[in-house]
């Protein structure tokens, strides 16, 4: 079987000191890069971002190109306004197409100059942007959770038309798909029909995420890692503090993520200002920070409307964190209750964190359980040792 030795990521998202803030598959794509450069795999990133540039870090090379759409003001006035009439559908499609086309020419150009070669290439479901990739590069699509997802399953609003006519596309040419869970690979079947995707769990650095066995515990507190919003469940969250602060008046909240408009939601919404003084805000934090933090949980929430997978789930658990979740598919995937973690309907939040408050053994056997399941399932090498035999088979 063929070895890799180098290869292509062309994606909208990857962690890195030049780019803006990313979301898990930015995360994830700098994990996954590091990873294979430790391998001695030479890695590339092709990145569309808000900035151009060009940085190594970690061993990658990242080259990244502006936004096609924000560096030309008439294909952006174009695609907005035949987004909005019926009757420019087509036009718009063509628009987006238009986009792809240009960030390929734009691969090739920079392949050339560079005198590059690549064994295979990757990139993310959103956006379609497996259209891009040189018709010369075999490729494998990731599933991280595309557009036409997050409309059809996770109630995203006013998702671009174009962006879900180009995934269609994408998928329709792919041969090669990764699906990151069972729940995301039946998802996706359904909506696009794919054939004989390849499971392959993401997974974190368990090394990294550890417990702290020094950490103070800050008793009756109540953690969420993530993007506060309404789709990761921000608000059902508050509603169960609400009730929880009935019976345990100690009790605090903590958000570690973007904050949005929440600590304005929390002003107006919680009249008791004991209540309103215990919910905390802390903003994004680097990795370091994250365990700093989520050492000092009793309990971590992810109160979710609807997730393909949740790297930030495994990282807490990895953390040995009891942790309460949605009772949504992908979820009752890792957690098996009351083993590993505790499943809640949105209702009943605070009553499955007072089981964990009140339960000592309960909590150890949760925090135990949690770490054991990261450790044989979800470690970073298992899943970067899957996707290189994957990318073996593909060529």
């Amino acid at each position: 079987m063929k070895e890799i030795r180098s290869v292509l990521i062309v994606t909208r998202e990857y962690k890195c000191s030049r780019g803006p803030k990313v979301g898990g598959t930015g995360v994830f794509y700098k994990n996954l890069c590091t990873e294979l450069v430790k391998r001695g795999i030479s890695v590339h990133v092709f990145l569309i971002s808000k900035y151009a540039f060009d940085v190594e870090e970690d061993g990658v090379k990242i080259h990244s190109i502006k936004d096609i759409f924000k560096a030309n003001p008439l294909l952006e006035l174009l695609r907005s306004f035949t987004g909005k009439i019926k009757a420019f559908e087509q036009i718009h499609f063509k628009t987006y197409l238009s986009e792809k086309k240009i960030i390929s020419e734009k691969i090739n150009a920079w392949i050339k100059k560079n005198d590059l070669h690549f064994d295979i290439a990757e990139t993310h479901d959103f956006d379609g942007l497996a259209l891009s990739i040189p018709e010369n590069i075999p490729y494998v699509i990731r599933c991280h959770g595309s557009w036409s997802v997050l409309e059809k399953y996770f109630g995203y609003k006013k998702v671009h038309k174009g962006r879900i006519f180009c995934e269609k596309e994408a998928f329709k040419q792919a041969e090669n798909i990764i699906a990151i869970s069972k729940y995301n690979e039946t998802i996706n079947k359904s909506l696009f029909d794919i054939k004989n995707p390849r499971l392959i769990y993401n997974g974190i650095d368990e090394k990294f995420y550890k417990p702290e066995p020094s950490a103070e515990i800050i008793p009756q507190s109540v953690f969420y890692l993530g993007n506060v919003s309404f789709e990761k469940g921000a608000e059902t969250l508050i509603s169960n503090f609400i009730e929880l602060k009935k019976n345990y008046p100690e009790a605090s909240l903590h958000f570690i993520g973007n904050p949005n408009h929440y600590p304005a939601y929390i002003a107006e919404n919680i009249q008791d200002s004991r209540t309103r003084d215990s919910v905390h805000f802390y903003g994004n934090k680097t990795g370091s920070e994250i365990v700093q933090l989520i050492s000092k949980a009793e309990v971590v929430c992810f109160p979710s409307k609807g997730e393909n997978f949740s790297l930030s789930l495994l990282e807490v658990m990895a953390m040995q964190k009891p942790v309460v979740c949605s009772a949504i598919d992908s979820f009752k995937e890792i957690i098996e209750e009351p083993v590993n973690g505790m499943i809640a309907e949105e209702g009943n939040f605070h009553e499955k964190i007072s089981l964990i408050f009140e339960d000592e053994e309960l909590r150890n056997r949760l925090a135990l359980n949690a770490r054991k399941l990261v450790e044989a399932k979800f470690g970073i090498d298992k899943m970067v040792d899957e996707t290189i035999g994957y990318y073996r088979e593909i060529i």
